[in-house]
């Protein structure tokens, strides 16, 4: 028979891959190893990894690339024959194929033919799953007990080969890379992004894109061929769903090719469960079999998952799982009720309310809901899982809450933990009126906790400690954190009235009956609170020590989902931004979006704070751009305590500040939350009054500004609020520069670094802009500062001398004459001769290397988005670029030509 060449070959990269070095530990070559086995569904980039990664570790390899009529043991023969040849020279070809050998005879034939010694490689079979016939799987599974060790086999598959890979496993031979492995993992998308669009979308979006598809190579290249603004990819990612047609399609040919009309009818049954085990589908589904029947789902391919290889629970891939929910309906509803009821009864039984609760919510069994609520609601309440409840509540309705005092506590807590404070007063106005009721009376110390910590909310914490001290007085009859939770109350009541070190106290006592509770929520909040405190008192790095302890409870605990997770990753963030640890700083903030992804964005707001001061400091104009407009959108859409409104202002005002738009300041101040000086004993009041001596500054009213600070002055003396007494110093040192006064400035600035000697501030001196440098230039001048103050204002210049102000950066000249100039210069790249750009492509090289995103590039050309990707990839092909940063790199040596540097 003649033989396909290709199928002998390596296939072709695509133009653009991403180099995938992280793999490289799977791809050793040794003795020890006889298998490497890919095993992921379809579209994880196996095939594209082998021929990236082989070429990349110089590892010589044999290719045979399957197809469906190899299935059959002369033709499947024929071809492994001539693909080991390929790695034998002419005097050691093996000898032709024997008349009537079956395949084991024939591979053991040919094994005896193979040199002793050899330089080491690999011989790849791709598309393994093609290959059934039990003679070919027998063949295969002879060679490998009996293959020289200088060969490693290297099987790519949709399915699990049936090549008793256990043993291989059990015996250290074999090595495997899983779906796991194969999705994409934040570098790789933000390269594949970064080589195929002409816009960097923000990291926020990125990730989300991630989360949603699981890493799936498929669903990330679709969202970038679909994509041509980053608004547009943003809008795409929303609507990134196992449910998108164009997934219900990918997804329907798959079940169809692989599965018969009655396995198919079991997937869709288990798809209403998010994960499933052997014991959970026959507490669940009827028929026989069912364990082997998941088994050869899972051998099949069909995006089956297991998350810990260690025990017998699986789950969908994301994408799948929601597009077998969306298949449901091929259910009859009295079927798909049913299904859900069992489940609610068997996750129940499994001591899994959460799970539980889910299925009866998708079950509309009002009355199972009702019951789960009742009994599982503190356990639910104190796994933080506010959004379920918030729909298992949504479910039963108001009127019948309202008539249980356990269903109207749980309501008010779950309210409250989704900003909801115009429903917890509500539900507050229903406990009032009936606390009349022996059956409410009951919860007084619960009802009294619940009014403390919205009265706290509204920054009311004289009437919170009485209402948390007689919730403390009672006992608790349903809830039984009640009496942690007022006493954490209490000390954030003193935090917020400023007595710091009695706050403490306090909350180190939350800290001691969590632990002793096991209530991992409070103990991960009594962790935050108190950093939170040592960060008021300028004590930094010990709030970053007790963050590791908290960080270390978590990972320790398996808490990562718990809502007061994002609290954790949060504060981190802030302190990291301190002390100019950007990326860091930056990571924190993502993993907080990442704990809340589920619950609904405006959860979201500190972290999208985070985020934007982060692109500030690193001069990105456009992704803080979009960091601002997702965090104003966020902030009109919720209500919000004034911590956060305060630290949300405060960075819009900075963003003003940078694009001049003092206008949007003078709107601010109109609207803004009154500067009362006389309750700023607390960080976030502080804040506030100091966003308003900013924005004064801004718009030229300095004195008012002076007035401002020296009232917020009074209290940081009193209570001690070091770090804000830090930031204080700093405003001061900028209104009396801004007013001429030299010396005042100098004096200010002197005070704000001694301070620092404490705080290690690095975020907030950077944030001063022009100032800053020129009065640490002159305070280094005087030899005024002591050692440790004069080693910070050296460090604080070199990083102000390296940040980049928006809209600094140095565009090219368009005049046809210096473009002419540049062309003929000896040096200048041959590429820009011999393929030479537009006047187009040269403005857009300037704008690329100016910061633009692709957008703005469009609005200041007035053309369409697309129109200017188009130029991108012409741009891109002339001068063989695949990545944004290189063709900054190129506009950054064509721009030193221009100035002659």
């Amino acid at each position: 028979m003649s033989l396909l060449q290709e199928k002998l070959k390596a296939p072709p990269l695509p133009l653009s891959v991403v180099a995938r070095p992280r793999l490289n530990d799977h791809f050793a070559l040794n003795e020890r190893t006889r298998l490497l086995v890919l095993a992921a569904p379809s579209g994880y980039g196996k095939t594209t990894l082998l021929a990236e990664r082989l070429p990349a570790l110089e590892q010589e390899a044999a290719w045979l690339r399957l197809d469906q009529r190899d299935n059959q043991p002369v033709r499947f023969l024929t071809y492994w024959r001539a693909a080991l040849n390929t790695l034998l020279d002419e005097t050691g070809v093996l000898s032709p194929m024997a008349d009537n050998a079956d395949c084991v005879e024939q591979l053991e034939c040919w094994l005896g033919e193979l040199p002793e010694q050899r330089s080491p490689c690999r011989f790849v079979v791709d598309e393994f799953e093609h290959l059934s016939h039990p003679d070919i799987l027998a063949g295969i599974a002879h060679w490998l007990r009996h293959q020289p060790p200088w060969l490693t086999l290297t099987l790519a598959s949709r399915s699990r080969p049936a090549l008793g890979l256990a043993s291989l496993r059990l015996r250290g031979e074999l090595e495997e890379i899983d779906l796991h492995d194969l999705a994409f993992d934040s570098e790789e998308a933000h390269t594949l992004c970064a080589e195929q669009l002409s816009f960097p979308p923000t990291r926020v979006s990125l990730e989300r894109a991630l989360r949603r598809s699981g890493g799936w190579i498929v669903a990330l290249n679709w969202l970038v061929e679909r994509t041509t603004t980053r608004a547009g990819f943003d809008a795409l990612v929303e609507r990134l769903s196992g449910a998108h047609p164009d997934f219900v399609a990918w997804f329907d040919e798959l079940l169809a090719a692989a599965l018969p009309p009655e396995e198919r009818e079991l997937m869709l049954q288990l798809g209403v469960l998010e994960r499933f085990s052997p014991e959970l589908m026959a507490r669940l589904l009827e028929g026989e079999r069912l364990t082997q029947r998941l088994e050869a789902f899972e051998q099949a391919g069909l995006f089956i998952e297991r998350p810990d290889p260690h025990t017998q629970w699986f789950r969908f891939q994301r994408l799948f799982g929601e597009y077998l929910r969306h298949r449901r309906h091929e259910l009859n509803l009295s079927t798909q009720r049913r299904l859900h009821q069992r489940a609610s009864q068997a996750w129940l039984a499994l001591n899994d309310p959460v799970m539980a609760l889910r299925q009866a919510i998708l079950a509309e069994e009002q009355e199972d809901v009702a019951s789960l609520l009742t009994a599982q609601g503190p356990a639910l309440l104190a796994s933080g899982a506010y959004a379920l409840l918030a729909q298992g509540f949504a479910l039963l309705g108001e009127p019948r809450i309202s008539t249980s005092p356990e269903h109207t506590l749980l309501y008010g807590w779950v309210s409250h933990g989704q900003f909801q404070f115009d429903v917890t007063a509500r539900v507050i106005g229903w406990i009032e009126a009936q606390l009349g009721a022996r059956e409410w009376q009951a919860l007084n110390a619960e009802f009294a906790t619940l009014r403390a910590q919205l009265a706290i909310n509204h920054g009311n914490a004289e009437r919170a400690a009485p209402l948390a001290e007689q919730a403390l007085a009672v006992p608790a009859r349903y809830l039984a954190s009640t009496p942690l939770t007022a006493t954490a109350i209490l000390s954030e009541s003193r935090f917020v009235q400023g007595y710091l070190e009695e706050s403490l106290q306090r909350v180190r006592e939350v800290e001691r009956q969590a632990r002793q509770r096991n209530d991992h929520q409070l103990l991960l909040w009594s962790y935050c609170h108190q950093s939170e405190n040592l960060v008021a008192q300028g004590r930094l790095q010990a709030a970053y020590d007790i963050q590791e302890r908290a960080f270390a409870h978590l990972e320790r605990a398996e808490l990562e989902h718990l809502p007061v997770a994002e609290f954790l990753y949060r504060i981190r963030s802030q302190v990291l931004w301190e002390w100019h640890r950007l990326d860091e700083a930056e990571q924190a903030a993502l993993k907080g979006i990442a704990v809340l992804d589920n619950q609904g964005e405006r959860w979201t707001l500190q972290c999208h704070i985070q985020l934007a001061k982060v692109a500030q400091s690193r001069g990105d104009q456009a992704q803080c751009a979009d960091h601002i407009r997702r965090l104003r959108k966020i902030l009109a859409e919720g209500d919000y305590h004034i911590d956060w409104v305060a630290n949300a202002h405060a960075t819009l005002l900075a963003w003003w500040q940078s694009t001049h738009d003092m206008d949007a300041v003078e709107r601010w101040r109109q609207e803004a939350p009154e500067p009362l000086t006389e309750h700023a004993t607390n960080h976030f009041s502080q804040c506030n009054v100091r966003n308003h001596a900013r924005a004064l500054t801004l718009l030229g009213r300095y004195e008012e500004a002076r007035e401002l600070l020296d009232a917020l002055e009074a209290h940081t003396r009193r209570l001690g609020l070091v770090t804000d007494a830090n930031r204080n110093q700093l405003c001061l040192a900028a209104v009396a520069w801004h007013q001429g006064q030299t010396a005042q400035a100098s004096s200010h600035m002197q005070q704000a670094l001694s301070l620092a000697s404490r705080t290690a501030l690095v975020g907030s001196f950077l944030r001063l802009g022009k100032p800053l440098g020129e009065l640490l230039s002159t305070l280094l001048a005087s030899n005024t500062l002591a050692s440790l103050e004069q080693a910070r204002a050296e460090r604080l210049l070199t990083l102000a001398g390296r940040q980049k102000d928006f809209g600094s950066a140095r565009r090219l000249m368009l005049d046809e004459t210096v473009i002419a100039d540049i062309v003929a210069r000896p040096d200048v790249p041959e590429l820009i001769r011999t393929s030479p750009l537009t006047r187009r492509e040269w403005q857009i090289l300037g704008l690329i290397h100016a910061g633009l995103s692709n957008e703005q590039i469009a609005e200041q050309l007035s053309v369409a988005p697309t129109t200017i990707k188009t130029h991108i990839r012409s741009l891109y092909q002339k001068q063989n670029i695949r990545r944004r940063d290189e063709a900054i790199a190129l506009a950054g040596q064509l721009l030193a030509h221009i100035q002659g540097e």
